[in-house]
């Protein structure tokens, strides 16, 4: 489970933002991948070197590696979300393809494509292996969305041996079915709007509104992902325009709070508790990488700058995230005082 959505600001700025929903605490932070990182494939043991730089949410596992979201030093954003039983994975090698596990292909896309243009140019040269992700022992069901500076947004939805970039004209995607369906179920909800319902008679008996929002009486309320696209995408084409990039991050987070899970809302065939470990956006224009967790609603801001774009290693940016954040107002009269 997740939910993803692509927000443009008034002067200009494009933010891909998601929630990860999942039942296992995968330990990510803000992460920094250096240009000419080198990583070895779990598909064939293949060493791969990343030509430029990222940040995004995730980490290192047994001296590997990874990231599941973020954004490059040229502008290019994506981010990995679940689509379970519609992914087409390969069982072997194929001579002359980039054969990758599917949890691979995220950080192949953010360390060798400048734009969606290239993305759509390579994209079918990769060869996705079903290959279990180390430690968790799963082959994850996994689909892409991919946005740059120039606004477009395109998922990449592994259902056939060769990979194809797909137009997202609504600039939402969540999880299963593939997302033509999801598009297709917006037709349902042409009902749904901002603006209260009018007053009607039911023969001599007058029938008002209770309060405000009966414009919204239609939208779905759970968890599913057909409910959460409809929810996410309704909320991101009414909202009120962000002017720029700090009110663009505040709307994204407003938007997904519609959809991020609190933990025991949602259990899972087998007893786990699936629920929103972190919200993450990404500015692509100004290389800004955001981030929340679950534990912690206080929203760290981390910029591709000059400067980190200078370091040569992987950095993982820990911070006390399991613990809620208060800003102690009663310290701040203290020191007023004392300075009085």
């Amino acid at each position: 489970m997740c939910t993803s959505i692509l927000t443009k600001t008034l002067d200009g700025k494009h933010i891909l933002s998601r929630t990860m929903d999942f039942s296992h605490p995968l330990e990510e932070t803000p992460t920094f991948i250096p240009r000419n990182f080198a990583w070895k494939s779990d598909a064939n043991n293949v060493y791969y070197k990343s030509k430029y730089a990222y940040i995004g949410a995730g980490g290192e596992l047994n001296s590997l590696y990874f990231v599941t979201d973020g954004v490059n030093e040229h502008g290019l954003s994506a981010a990995e979300l679940y689509l379970p039983g519609e992914e087409c994975y390969q069982e072997e090698v194929v001579e002359g393809k980039l054969n990758l596990a599917p949890h691979e292909f995220l950080m192949w896309i953010l360390g060798n494509c400048k734009s969606i243009e290239e993305v759509e140019e390579l994209a079918p040269t990769v060869n996705l292996i079903s290959i279990r992700v180390p430690e968790m022992g799963i082959i994850t069901p996994l689909h892409w969305i991919i946005s740059d500076t120039t606004g477009r947004c395109v998922v990449i939805e592994p259902t056939e041996p060769t990979l194809h970039v797909m137009e997202n004209p609504v600039g939402t995607m969540t999880n299963t079915p593939r997302l033509e369906w999801h598009i297709e179920n917006l037709r349902n909800y042409l009902h749904v709007r901002p603006e209260q319902y009018e007053s009607r008679n039911y023969g001599d008996y007058r029938a008002n509104p209770f309060s405000q929002g009966t414009g919204t009486s239609g939208l779905p309320g759970g968890y599913t992902p057909p409910e959460r696209f409809i929810r996410a995408t309704f909320f991101k084409e009414n909202i009120e325009p962000a002017k720029d990039e700090s009110e663009g991050i505040s709307n994204a987070y407003h938007i997904l709070n519609t959809v991020r899970i609190p933990k025991g809302i949602v259990v899972t065939g087998v007893g786990a508790k699936d629920y929103s470990l972190y919200i993450g956006s990404m500015c692509n224009e100004s290389r800004t990488y955001y981030y929340s967790s679950y534990e912690n609603h206080e929203i760290v801001k981390l910029i591709l700058s000059d400067e980190l774009l200078k370091e040569t290693e992987p950095i993982v940016f820990k911070y006390n995230q399991k613990k809620e954040s208060f800003r102690e107002l009663n310290q701040e009269i203290n020191c007023e005082s004392s300075n009085m």
